[in-house]
């Protein structure tokens, strides 16, 4: 009774603290926002437990587009972060540097409500993402790579907390699985023209850890509307065959949602997100010299940040009983404090249809 009563008092607490959102991202991190969702069962005004049906199948689809150059919260031009022949090379200017990061997330995922108050549930992404670059190595002065497959799968326990009244709790404890490639290689011109060299972080498909998968959100359903927020984390254990770990990542959201109807919701949601650098190195990336980092996203130092977004939505359900539900959203970052030269965040594009049976 006692815990019970403490993650009452502690989540909406939670929700009222400054806090920090994803920057240039890993894959892995993507996978984290699609799960999201699914570790919060009772988002955009969700039945809990899929309505006391035992299963559910769900497909989310995530698209992420990043470009243009931020240094902090400072706004950067490419000239300012590419190295011409002639200038000085500097830590804070690179021969190689990516223009446009397309991501883009499909993911699977089967859930079983073993009682009243615990379900299970599994999630298998499938990645695709490409990079824009521009260089001046001969060549290579305006080139594409792109990477597919499979990421990291998670596995996933909720559970119901007790509560009286319209408040519904739920505590989350997952494990994400090191199933996505972190040895991905494409033509860089880091050896030159006909060779494959392994890709920078942002273009391999997986973190490479075990990862400890937690969170706590709560709801409410009023008359016409509900809300709720939660609060989730991605803790990265060890080091991965690479020599290095992805940052931890921490997130908060917030969310209200306005029943116009049974089957129709349409509603506002607010994400903050703290993502830590990258501890370690894959020195497989780095050249001879001085200046060991060919490119802004080869140095681990140039991830994590800050976010902040705000994001509008939809949900509508097929019927009243809300079996077979489809949710639109769309999030725009407002604030973003990176850490070192990295590609902003643009625009995000969440779809997802979930069937309960």
């Amino acid at each position: 009774m006692l815990f019970t009563k403490t993650i009452r008092l502690i989540i909406p607490l939670l929700l009222l603290l400054p806090a920090k959102a994803m920057p240039q991202t890993n894959p892995s991190e993507l996978v984290g926002l699609t799960l999201e969702e699914l570790l919060s069962i009772n988002v955009y005004g969700g039945n809990a437990l899929n309505g006391g049906k035992p299963w559910f199948l769900q497909y989310a689809y995530r698209s992420l587009e990043i470009g243009g150059y931020q240094h902090g919260t400072n706004r950067l031009n490419l000239e300012e972060v590419s190295f011409s022949p002639g200038s000085a090379r500097t830590a804070s200017n690179y021969p190689v540097v990516p223009t446009l990061i397309t991501q883009n997330i499909h993911a699977f995922s089967t859930g079983y409500r073993v009682s009243e108050s615990f379900s299970v549930s599994v999630s298998v992404p499938l990645i695709e993402q490409d990079t824009d670059h521009y260089s001046i190595v001969p060549g290579f002065s305006e080139f594409n790579i792109a990477t597919d497959g499979i990421g990291d799968i998670a596995l996933n326990g909720s559970f119901i907390l007790p509560s009286s009244g319209s408040h519904i709790y739920t505590v989350n404890v997952g494990v994400s699985l090191p199933t996505g490639s972190i040895d991905e290689t494409g033509d860089t011109p880091r050896n030159g023209p006909g060779t494959f060299e392994r890709l920078p972080y942002t273009m391999q498909l997986g973190s490479g850890t075990y990862d400890l998968l937690l969170s706590t959100s709560f709801s409410n359903s009023g008359q016409v509307i509900d809300y709720g927020g939660s609060l989730n984390s991605i803790i990265r254990q060890g080091t991965n065959d690479n020599d290095y770990r992805l940052g931890n990542n921490y997130a908060l959201r917030g969310w209200a949602t306005y029943r116009w109807n049974q089957r129709f919701q349409p509603g506002v949601a607010v994400s903050f997100r703290h993502t830590d650098d990258i501890q370690g190195m894959d020195l497989g990336l780095t050249v001879p010299g001085p200046f060991p980092f060919p490119a802004s996203i080869t140095d681990p130092d140039n991830f994590g940040g800050k976010k902040a977004k705000v994001g509008f939505n939809a949900r509508i359900c097929v019927q009243e009983s809300c079996d077979l539900s489809f949710l639109f959203e769309i999030n725009k970052p407002f604030y973003q404090d990176l850490n070192g030269i990295q590609v902003r965040e643009k625009t995000e594009i969440a779809l997802s249809a979930k069937f309960s049976f």
